[in-house]
């Protein structure tokens, strides 16, 4: 099956960063550089394989896998990124009237330091990978068999087997609804807009600060891992997807140069 390919160079790039990292502390620059280092061949490695396989293996053009034009990837990015914001920034601002604000306990050069690092990280070591293998590339060989929602679910499945099958263990509940939520919120954001940066820019900033909170020492957050969960990813999600499919009807080329209304 050709959908094995590209998530099989993930998979493998994936793991072995995770070992020669598995010793550094997640908040350590040398640990986000290491991240950073590794991340970077993760994605050539994945953009090379999906590039070759749509276009020598499929013959297919790369806007079929939802890789826009250069001048389409700062925009998609930004916009994805954007939305998150707008739903997760009151989100955040409604759980610190209920006294769980959020206080920066580093220094401002150790946090702006730690948190550039930490966006290039999550960029090249998840965001970029993953949205091209799963929402891109395998959300098109999906869609010859499939239409609509049944790819969304298909890819969906994917996403959770091989994020449980990286992590080497049966997951929780929680766990599991983070995996499937982020398949289809993410898929369903890729089917609106056209654009797989998009999904690329929503992604990581969702990744960013998520980790910046559960897995970092510079910010402190006076709430529950739950409320992290909710205010970072369920809400923005649930949102998020309805704000997409607003933009993406009422301004079809915002994302894509061939977006029409019909298409979106």
């Amino acid at each position: 099956m050709r959908i094995v390919a590209p998530i099989a160079v993930f998979v493998v790039g994936v793991l072995v960063a995770v070992t020669v990292l598995s010793a550094g502390t997640p908040g350590e620059v040398s640990t986000l550089l290491g991240r950073i280092t590794s991340g970077a061949s993760i994605s050539i490695a994945v953009i090379v394989t999906v590039v070759l396989l749509t276009r020598r293996v499929d013959r297919r053009s790369l806007r079929e896998i939802g890789m826009t034009p250069p001048s389409y990837v700062v925009r998609s990015v930004a916009i994805g990124a954007a939305v998150w914001a707008l739903v997760a920034v009151p989100s955040f601002a409604i759980f610190a009237l209920t006294g769980a604000s959020i206080e920066i306990t580093a220094t401002s050069g150790e946090f702006w330091v730690i948190l550039g690092l930490l966006i290039v990280a999550v960029l090249l070591t998840e965001a970029v990978p993953e949205e091209l293998v799963f929402r891109g590339y395998v959300t098109r060989v999906l869609d010859e068999r499939f239409r609509g929602w049944w790819v969304i679910i298909a890819q969906s499945a994917l996403f959770a087997t091989t994020a449980v099958l990286l992590h080497g263990a049966v997951p929780s509940i929680i766990d599991l609804s983070l995996y499937i939520g982020l398949g289809v919120g993410l898929g369903y954001i890729r089917l609106v807009t056209g654009s797989v940066w998009t999904t690329v820019g929503f992604h990581t900033a969702f990744q960013t600060v998520s980790q910046m909170l559960l897995t970092h020492d510079v910010v402190t957050f006076g709430g529950s891992q739950l409320q992290v969960m909710l205010a970072t990813g369920a809400i923005p999600f649930g949102v998020g997807v309805i704000l997409f499919s607003i933009l993406a009807s009422s301004h079809p080329r915002l994302f894509t140069p061939w977006r029409t209304n019909d298409a979106a």
